[in-house]
């Protein structure tokens, strides 16, 4: 039992999820795009909250957002809590523990939104959302650079 113990100890900690998105921290160049829409803004991710929750601040032309994202390890789950420059807010949770591959569902005000956000590299992510709204389905897809447009 002690030689267990022993080994146990010697293993290294395995990373927590939200570590896993270190890379994001920084300014990023992004283009949202959805049919013949498109807009381009600037995402801008800090630690906060002793570094177990991850901060998003969007700015655009005509307004910005901020969204905080936390992962649950317990629960094994990440939940984001976006507010909107109109005074909006909206809760998404997701499933897991890659912090490379996040499948969302929202959760409030209600179930009309699946995002999903993949890392491609250290320098590029995309966003992939559906939206249902008044009768429609919009799709979507943010596509995130560090330091080009």
């Amino acid at each position: 039992m002690l030689a267990s113990l022993v080994l146990a100890a010697a293993l290294p900690a395995k990373a927590a999820p939200l570590a896993g998105l270190h890379y994001l921290i920084g300014t990023w160049n992004c283009t949202y795009r959805a049919g013949a829409a498109r807009m381009a803004y600037d995402a801008t991710y800090v630690y906060d909250r002793d570094g177990h929750t991850l901060r998003q601040i969007d700015s655009w032309a005509a307004g910005g957002g901020e969204e905080l994202l936390a992962y649950d390890a317990q629960r094994g789950s990440w939940t984001v809590v976006v507010l909107d420059y109109q005074g909006a807010a909206t809760i998404l949770r997701a499933t897991g523990s890659d912090p490379n591959h996040i499948a969302y569902r929202s959760v409030y005000p209600d179930a009309s939104i699946a995002e999903t956000f993949d890392r491609f590299s250290a320098t590029e992510y995309t966003l992939h959302a559906t939206v249902r709204s008044g009768g429609k389905t919009i799709t979507s897809v943010d596509t995130c650079l560090r330091g080009a447009r």
